[in-house]
């Protein structure tokens, strides 16, 4: 990693929810698989991100931490990475359901269950890895206003939740909205995430989701994600990628950029989730992950963890 001698210009993070096997319309499979584990990340996505020197984040749900094969999978990739969590809530305890649909903003929970999951996805992550999660993603991005300061008190330094531009707030109980987020890393308001926090409140970072708006935003019949550009290789090109890549860098914002890539691990693999119905779609997100990878490498990006990025912005 960068010190802060050698501070770089601009940051990649390349984060990955990673959940247990999906399919149409994200309905789990049944009984669980984690083709999302080891086609996914160990033979398809973690030799790429080798190949293109980064280091990736993999954000891993309760039903990952809980399955053997998968904590060993994980625990024995090659090279630079680091491991943090991602909670859907149907999927720990209390109350854990681990057959069930994902459909709950975690914001949505009464506080003390909130907490009482999130303690307990945190010493799960601890018993499998005997570290301390750093890195943190809600599932369904919804995190809520006693969300931060459990993360906080539980050792957390990153949450990377916010989708700037998005309003999730007509998509269930709970849903956040982040249309007035800033766009890049921040200290957020413990009880507002999308507001940055008062000079010494805010104790983690919000490294929020690479997304800008695009020419057509204001266009009333094109709706949901088409009228924002996310640094996703789920859809669009690699060329739109790498021109969404550009334009941030060009933005006057504060040094160094980050840009952060955001997918799930199933995306890749057939029939594992909505957006890749066979083995040509799966292959068609890797190439443009890989076309937006290769000019991060060429432009002289340095890639890191989410849990890296707090050292270089103090």
């Amino acid at each position: 990693m960068p010190t802060m001698s050698t501070r770089p210009t601009a940051l990649l993070c390349v984060s990955i929810d990673c959940e247990r096997d999906k399919g149409p319309s994200w309905r789990v499979k049944r009984p669980a698989a984690f083709a999302g584990v080891h086609d996914g990340i160990a033979r398809q996505l973690h030799p790429l991100f080798a190949a293109f020197g980064i280091k990736p984040t993999y954000l891993l749900s309760p039903e990952v931490l809980r399955d053997d094969a998968s904590v060993e999978c994980l625990s024995h990739l090659p090279g630079a990475f680091e491991l943090g969590t991602h909670l859907h809530a149907e999927y720990m305890d209390p109350g854990a359901d681990n057959d069930a649909e994902t459909t709950i903003f975690q914001a949505a929970l009464p506080p003390p269950i909130e907490r009482a999951k999130l303690q307990a996805l945190t010493a799960l992550f601890v018993d499998r890895f005997q570290r301390q999660p750093r890195s943190f993603r809600a599932g369904r991005f919804g995190i809520g206003p006693v969300s931060l300061p459990i993360l906080a008190d539980l050792g957390y330094a990153v949450d990377s939740s916010v989708t700037p531009l998005l309003d999730w707030s007509r998509a269930g109980d709970g849903g956040p909205s982040f249309r007035e987020a800033p766009l890049a890393p921040y200290r957020p308001d413990p009880a507002w995430p999308a507001r940055p926090a008062l000079p010494g409140e805010g104790r983690l970072w919000e490294i929020p989701v690479t997304i800008r708006a695009g020419w057509w935003h204001d266009v009333p019949v094109l709706g949901g994600r088409f009228r924002h550009r996310w640094l996703r290789p789920t859809w669009g090109t690699g060329r739109g990628l790498v021109a969404l890549a550009r334009q941030v860098l060009q933005e006057r914002a504060q040094r160094p950029v980050v840009l952060n890539v955001m997918f799930h691990n199933v995306e890749v693999v057939a029939g594992a989730s909505p957006y890749a119905r066979d083995e040509r779609q799966a292959h068609a997100i890797v190439r443009r992950l890989a076309e937006l990878l290769g000019f991060a490498r060429d432009a002289g990006i340095h890639s890191v963890g989410l849990g890296d990025v707090p050292e270089l912005l103090s």
